[in-house]
């Protein structure tokens, strides 16, 4: 077929794609156990708290482990990072300010297994204490190694979390993507694919903090994630830290998927390149000329060659946008921070407390049990 016919077939199966027209087979909804769900939810909070407190042993032991030890200075020693992270997470879980933090150490404290009291101040620093986002991180990692040998397949999004009930993440992004405003914005949103995050009203410290995700298709898991405050820094520019997290929590991932913002060269070819097949729907205008990028005309070939089997792989897509749905319903309350390194930590507890609450689902609906040392109940 010539060049200019296949490019051609290729533009109308994406622009019918696009348009909601191609004649797709849906795949089949999975079957839930509600009985064994509404055991789940009974035992959720009971889970949350012994699997916090066992992932954060755990993520501080190694942690320790690959880390030299440090000299102890003057002065008194610091509060343990550690506890603060198990009461961070906590907060993270209750939705409550500082001081109520400090009541639910009083409370959870030897449950917790938190070493000695410390006061609302100290969970307030915690925000900005770079090992306590250490061990959260670390705690991302050890979730997915629960399911290392069973997730294959991973869908990457990017989403806002508010600092106030007035902002919508849903409805900016809807009104950037409207003609009017895409004209309004070309100045600041200067590459091809508008590659930036609504603008928040930041004057008065308010706004969103965004964050694109990595997740895990079959089981829900976060694999990976970066944040910023900045609306400025756009979804393809922060899409590589997060893909390479991924690959550190599954070296054995097969199937990357995107949105259209991901449908360029070169994350098309970042991602092939390391043995990932990528499924990010190109648009309407597309071209197989490569440009350099040898994993950008893979993916454009196996879409026209055979689009329905393409599709199957690509509209898993969704569960992005589900995980999304998960986090804010759960963990949705207007972010409390105002200082940006805050602001972050306060995100990244969200989606952390997300990977231990699922944990607890997974293990009484699938029967996936988590490896980790747990300890007597």
């Amino acid at each position: 077929m010539p060049a200019k016919s296949r490019t051609e077939e290729l533009r109308t199966l994406i622009k019918q794609v696009r348009d909601g027209e191609f004649d797709y087979n849906s795949r089949e909804s999975p079957q839930t156990n509600w009985n064994l769900y509404d055991y789940a939810q009974i035992k959720e909070f009971a889970n949350y708290l012994n699997d916090l407190r066992d992932l954060v042993d755990e993520a501080d032991k190694r942690i320790k482990e690959r880390t030299p030890p440090k000299k102890q200075g003057v002065g008194r020693p610091p509060i343990d990072p550690a506890d603060i992270a198990k009461i961070l997470l906590l907060q993270a879980y209750t939705s409550s300010p500082n001081r109520v933090a400090e009541g639910l150490l009083y409370l959870f404290r030897e449950k917790l297994g938190v070493h000695r009291h410390f006061s609302y101040k100290t969970v307030e620093r915690g925000y900005e204490r770079e090992a306590v986002n250490e061990i959260l991180n670390e705690i991302i990692k050890i979730t997915n190694e629960t399911v290392e040998d069973k997730e294959v397949t991973y869908s990457f999004d990017g989403t806002g979390f508010s600092a106030s009930n007035k902002e919508n993440y849903a409805a900016k992004r809807q009104k950037q993507s409207s003609k009017k405003n895409q004209k309004k914005t070309k100045s600041k949103c200067a590459n091809e694919n508008h590659d930036c995050f609504p603008v928040a009203n930041m004057a008065k410290k308010m706004g969103f903090s965004y964050c694109v995700m990595g997740v895990g298709v079959q089981h829900k898991l976060i694999s990976g994630m970066a944040i910023s405050p900045d609306h400025s820094i756009g979804e393809t520019t922060m899409f590589p830290e997060v893909f390479e997290q991924t690959l550190q929590c599954n070296p054995d991932m097969m199937n990357a998927l995107g949105d259209g913002i991901y449908g360029i060269r070169w994350i098309t070819d970042l991602v092939s390149t390391n043995g990932v097949t990528p499924y990010f729907l190109p648009r309407s205008n597309v071209t197989f000329r490569s440009k350099g990028f040898a994993g950008w005309s893979d993916m454009l070939y196996s879409i026209w060659e055979d689009m329905q089997e393409w599709l199957k792989q690509y509209h898993m897509r969704s569960i992005s946008e589900t995980v999304n749905s998960m986090v804010k319903a759960r963990f949705g309350s207007p972010l409390r921070k105002r200082l940006d390194v805050r602001k972050v930590t306060e995100t990244r507890l969200k989606n952390v407390a997300h990977n231990v609450r699922r944990i607890g689902y997974l293990e009484i609906i699938d029967g996936i049990v988590p490896h980790w040392p747990r300890k007597a109940v």
